[in-house]
């Protein structure tokens, strides 16, 4: 994603690509998967900048899509729209990496992070963003919008399955570009939005995260039609430390 000036990142975020946050940019070994959409995509794939992370594949149902779209000098993923009535026909579309043990954090400290764009109108439920594993099987942590447009850091706890939920202070389901990152620190997950720290909540130190799932960003699977997320998304991250 290219750096404007500040000011300008401000004014022109509808108009352009996804603006820059510098104040949680990832750095060091501790990046475990990154993707920023401005290398395109390759045969349905995407490559991983932190040189652990294994290619995005682009999955689709229903004849679904992500588009690799380009605005101004940046570029970023889209999904399929909300589909009227939900139905089982609906066009949908994820992005997904191979199981990673760099992607489990275990009961260590986890970072996870993206740019995303959404309004209130590309809401059909929970919006999924980023996860790895699914709440009833092993354990899970996940980025998701929720149905009032709130962004949600998850954790499910592996084995006794019990589920944790940091929520934003306000919507980010706006039509404008926000940073989103969940982070858990110890006994703390959080999330912040655009720099500005939420909403904390507390955790076991034992909750442990560790799955054979892969990463998918977008949607939970394409089984169904819950879940799945109608916006733009650019600057994932995930770091381990």
């Amino acid at each position: 994603m290219k750096m404007f000036a500040a000011l300008s990142a401000v004014l022109l975020a509808p108009l352009f690509g996804a603006p820059a946050f510098a104040t949680d940019e990832p750095a060091g070994s501790a990046v475990v998967a990154r993707y920023n959409f401005d290398g395109g995509a390759n045969a349905g794939k995407i490559n991983d900048l932190s040189g652990r992370g294994g290619q995005l594949t682009i999955r689709g149902a229903n004849n679904g899509q992500v588009a690799i779209t380009t605005q101004g000098t940046s570029r970023f993923a889209s999904f399929p729209g909300a589909c009227a009535g939900n139905t089982a026909t609906c066009a949908k579309a994820l992005l997904e990496a191979p199981d990673d043990a760099d992607l489990d954090p275990g009961t260590r400290n986890f970072r996870w992070a993206a740019t995303v764009r959404l309004t209130t109108a590309q809401l059909s439920g929970n919006a999924n963003v980023m996860q790895k594993g699914v709440a009833t099987s092993e354990s899970q942590w996940k980025m998701q919008i929720g149905k009032t447009g709130r962004a949600q850091c998850v954790m499910v706890a592996r084995g006794s399955r019990q589920s944790f939920v940091a929520r934003s202070a306000h919507p980010v389901s706006d039509g404008n570009w926000h940073r989103v990152v969940c982070e858990r620190v110890g006994t703390t997950l959080a999330v912040s939005v655009d720099g500005e720290s939420g909403p904390k909540t507390t955790i076991p130190s034992t909750l442990s995260v560790e799955n054979a799932m892969p990463l998918r960003i977008g949607g939970p699977n394409l089984a169904g039609n819950g879940d799945m997320y109608h916006g733009q998304i650019d600057d994932v991250y995930a770091q381990l430390g």
